[in-house]
């Protein structure tokens, strides 16, 4: 394991037995008291005391998260479903729909909880009033019926990006060091086709960064927004897998190395149910490529999307889908790319964007390899939701391919984006939302707002 994989490592360091007792509790107070003294104890080890620390962060971030009380959790989902019953919520808790933890004495849900229970059963959305209609968006299938035709697809984009710290959390006289995502090389990016517009005194982090960002360091006496604009184009070839004559599609990526079959802690881990797990999805297949679509079969339809909790509070991700059977797109990701490199098959983490004409939003997905056809995509989260729809040509889709309406600003998971920070990062994993700080503390995402605007959508 090389020294960037092993940079996390401490996250996956255990807790005492104390902490953890008052951790599942729910007791905050004793918890941050108990991390203090083990601590500051000469009997803690050196290893365990970051983990210590970090688990002290995050307290304050799982106590903004899980907001809802039982009766708030009934009373939201009631405004959009006036008929749902409190036996219903039991019910959904039994199959293990609800994000809550046990805070102060009483279960606290994740604020996003009713919009996921509402996403998750289609009957109870059928239910709901005064539904919004969703943003157009492009077609599909539409698209994948042109790639197959064309054999190639292709789009430009032109998009603004701009950060800015809620006016309450903003403290004058600070020098603040931002992150802004911006695209970088990959598969479906060329390099000299990604055009950066930023302020002079923007650091520019290399076109093949594994976390591509615009970075600004300013000292603000009053509250600004930091902005950024690129274009770019994404153009992706179709390939049949299981069914076209090899051939190396993406010939200009780079062959696979180490990392991309070594464990990443805390959360590409060999752990020993992931690994029995793997071994059940590969039954007696041996061929690498058909190994990965086991994987990804086994995903697509047995793992229910579900809206997460901050990825910091998931102690190891690709595990937690497993046993929970449940993930976002970022979580199916990580479990595929976890499965693969527990059976010898590299693959990778890509992220960033979704484009559409009107509106931009975060996403993940894999790359994998083969010798028959080099890196290819994975993206179980849309194969998932294809299955959920009974679109059977649109989940095989995915399974080899990607759309391009995308943008690729990440390469590698929990990876340095740029400049250093002084203070851990909003989200260590990667970089889709970006980062904001200053010389007296670091902010989430609650307290800042980054929009992208599309302003070039247009096939090429």
């Amino acid at each position: 394991m090389n020294a960037e994989s092993n940079k996390y490592e401490y996250l996956s360091y255990p807790l005492p037995e104390d902490v953890l007792r008052a951790k599942y509790a729910g007791d905050t107070d004793a918890l941050l008291k108990l991390i203090k003294a083990r601590t500051d104890s000469p009997l803690t080890h050196p290893l365990l005391k970051k983990r210590l620390e970090y688990e002290g962060e995050i307290c304050a971030l799982r106590e903004r998260r899980y907001k809802l009380t039982r009766a708030q959790t009934l009373e939201k989902l009631r405004e959009r479903v006036p008929d749902f019953k409190d036996e219903e919520l039991d019910k959904y808790e039994r199959e293990g729909m609800c994000e809550y933890v046990y805070l102060r004495g009483e279960k606290r849900y994740l604020t996003s909880c009713p919009g996921t229970l509402i996403k998750y059963d289609p009957a109870l959305a059928k239910r709901e009033i005064n539904a919004k209609n969703n943003p157009a968006e492009p077609d599909l299938d539409e698209f994948i019926c042109a790639i197959k035709s064309k054999g190639e697809f292709a789009m430009r984009y032109e998009i603004e990006s701009t950060l800015k710290l809620d006016d309450e959390c903003f403290i004058p006289g600070e020098t603040y060091t931002v992150h802004i995502p911006v695209p970088a090389k990959s598969a479906q990016q060329s390099a000299d086709k990604i055009r950066i517009c930023a302020d002079a005194d923007a650091l520019v982090s290399a076109p093949d960064s594994c976390q591509r960002c615009v970075c600004y360091v300013r000292k603000l006496n009053k509250n600004a927004p930091f902005g950024v604009s690129f274009t770019y184009e994404s153009r992706l070839k179709y390939v049949n897998p299981l069914k076209d004559e090899a051939h190396i599609v993406y010939p200009g990526e780079n062959a696979p190395s180490d990392d991309d079959l070594s464990e990443q802690l805390p959360h590409i881990r060999f752990t020993p149910y992931i690994k029995r797990l793997a071994q059940d999805i590969k039954g007696s297949e041996t061929r690498p490529l058909y190994i990965a679509k086991r994987i990804y079969d086994y995903i697509t339809t047995n793992v229910r999307y579900s809206f997460m909790p901050p990825y910091r509070l998931i102690e190891n991700q690709a595990e937690y889908a497993a046993v929970n059977m449940k993930g976002d797109c970022g979580i199916q990701a990580i479990l595929f790319i976890t499965l693969c490199r527990a059976l010898g098959v590299p693959a990778r983490w890509q992220s960033g964007l979704t484009v559409d004409r009107e509106s931009c939003g975060e996403h993940d997905w894999a790359q994998f390899y083969t010798s028959e056809f080099g890196w290819l995509f994975a993206d179980p989260s849309y194969g998932g939701g294809a299955h959920r729809r009974g679109n059977e040509e649109r989940r095989e889709y995915y399974f080899g391919n990607l759309d391009p309406y995308r943008m690729v600003a990440n390469r590698r998971y929990m990876t340095d984006a740029g400049a250093p920070k002084r203070f851990l990062r909003y989200d260590p994993c990667d970089s889709q939302d970006g980062e904001i700080e200053c010389g007296a503390r670091g902010f989430d995402i609650s307290e800042f707002g980054k929009t992208d605007f599309t302003k070039v959508f247009e096939e090429i």
